[in-house]
């Protein structure tokens, strides 16, 4: 079962432009069909990806992964009876078209139907406008020792007064990383251009989930934490902060609490989670998963980690990069983007902050 767990996990986190879906232990079935899509405020195009789940076999890795449902039909429905029919672009993985977008105060629901005939549904459910972020900033504090010295990272969002809120929130870190060129060939060869600076986007797995149970109307801290200053390369910290409903707030509650328990694989499973999809057709098949209809708004932080740092704190943070070696000398190379013992490298920029 957990296998399933991480299987679910990723498929939801890596999506592009759609947020996580963590985990789910099926109640020893087979075959349950995993859904995972998303309707937001930003421009598209949205997808949604089917697969189903498999018995867990130590020797047959896609026994948990999962299997692709191709050749199911899969439209969005809003409100006002609209459809966006939506083309399967890959294997199981089916795509709206990129001229549609959802809009705030609208209601969106998604249906499918298998190539066997099984008619999935999620709950009809409205699009709620994106927070609004108060503040996202930080501040630098020295230290004695250079390894304690660190940037304190502050983000609130203005909550509104007249609703009840459930926000989701996912964080992304862009570190910056800079490694070192190799010696010039000697004349009269050419000397080849040399990129030093990349991006590595360490991958997390830890949402923030929040409620404005008593303090509605009020700003609503994030817990962030810290950044170190181990090096004086750029960082940036992208939050993407949903507004979603209360059922699939307490869908995704349950997944962390369920993955917070530990333990081992044959624990018992604390409790059946389910999120809000149903197959109408037939109630004895069992569909794990969520379609996450919300306001999403994205904002991303740069914390310069070299302009306006104290003499001092700057001298002992760089007599450090001498002593954990921060630009790989003894691994030069003239294209960092190649660096494949950096993980996450993903090499010269950044991806765009879609709006």
């Amino acid at each position: 079962m957990k296998k399933i767990f991480l299987f679910l996990f990723l498929i939801g986190w890596l999506t592009s432009c759609e947020t996580e879906l963590t985990d789910f232990e099926a109640s020893n079935q087979t075959n349950a069909i995993v859904v995972y899509g998303e309707v937001n405020n930003l421009s598209g195009p949205y997808h949604v990806r089917l697969n189903t789940t498999t018995a867990y076999d130590p020797y047959d890795v896609s026994e948990y992964l999962g299997k692709p449902i191709t050749n199911a039909q899969v439209k969005i429905v809003d409100g006002s009876g609209n459809i966006y029919d939506m083309a399967e672009v890959q294997a199981g993985y089916y795509e709206a078209s990129p001229m549609f977008k959802g809009l705030v105060g609208q209601k969106y629901q998604l249906k499918i139907t298998t190539s066997d005939g099984k008619a999935i549904e999620s709950d009809l459910v409205e699009l709620k406008a994106p927070a609004v972020f108060n503040k996202f900033d930080y501040t630098f504090v020295n230290a004695e020792k250079a390894l304690d010295m660190k940037f304190n990272v502050t983000a609130e969002i203005q909550d509104p007064a007249a609703t009840e809120d459930y926000y989701f929130i996912k964080r992304q870190d862009f570190i910056q990383f800079l490694t070192t060129c190799p010696e010039p060939p000697p004349p009269p060869a050419p000397v080849p251009i040399c990129y030093s600076k990349c991006w590595r986007a360490p991958f997390n797995s830890q949402p923030v989930l929040l409620k404005d149970f008593l303090v509605n109307g009020r700003n609503i801290p994030i817990p962030i934490g810290s950044v170190d200053y181990k090096d004086y390369t750029d960082w940036i910290i992208q939050l993407d902060i949903y507004s979603v409903s209360k059922t699939i707030y307490n869908y995704w509650q349950r997944l962390e609490d369920q993955r917070n328990v530990g333990g081992g694989i044959f624990d018992k499973i604390p409790a059946q989670i389910v999120g809000n999809l149903t197959c109408t057709s037939d109630p004895r098949q069992e569909v794990l998963g969520a379609f996450v209809v919300g306001g999403v708004n994205k904002q991303r932080l740069s914390i310069d980690r070299f302009t306006n740092i104290p003499t001092d704190a700057y001298q002992k943070m760089v007599a450090d990069i001498g002593i954990f070696d921060y630009r790989y000398s003894k691994l030069k190379l003239w294209d960092c983007q190649s660096a494949g013992w950096i993980e996450y490298n993903i090499g010269h920029n950044l991806p765009p902050l879609l709006q």
